[in-house]
């Protein structure tokens, strides 16, 4: 694994936890409804870009997989690189995505508004009312 995809799965990780846990002190700690309502859409939101990630990851997997058995045919040595290396590209664009929305959010939220994210306040409403 090249050190530029390390740092981009170690920021991921930190991302998601560093989430996690102040949204962990904001359930626990705070009286408002609507910061507490607002750290579960973070959480959610975190949690999608983060399956986003691991579907990416899981890509490059399968498509090692199948170098492997491709390298398994005798005469026949076969490597196939991913096709203009599509999978750091997504990656970088669901990185950017996750950024911008979250950066979205917490100018939204200093003058106590929102933004609406389909896929996070269906699951709001859903299970929270």
């Amino acid at each position: 694994m090249p050190s530029w995809e390390l740092g981009s799965t170690f920021s991921v990780y930190l991302v998601s936890s560093t989430a996690f846990l102040l949204a962990a002190y904001v359930l626990l700690r705070e009286d408002s409804a609507w910061l507490k309502r607002n750290a579960i859409r973070m959480v959610i939101i975190v949690t999608g870009f983060y399956i986003l990630h691991t579907g990416v990851d899981m890509l490059q997997e399968i498509w090692g997989v199948i170098n492997s058995i491709l390298g398994w045919i005798p005469f026949l040595h076969l490597h196939f690189n991913f096709p203009l290396n599509l999978d750091s590209i997504a990656d970088y664009i669901i990185s950017f995505i996750e950024n911008l929305v979250l950066l979205m959010i917490r100018f939204r939220a200093l003058s106590n508004d929102m933004i609406k994210v389909n896929f996070a306040d269906k699951l709001l409403a859903k299970h929270l009312n």
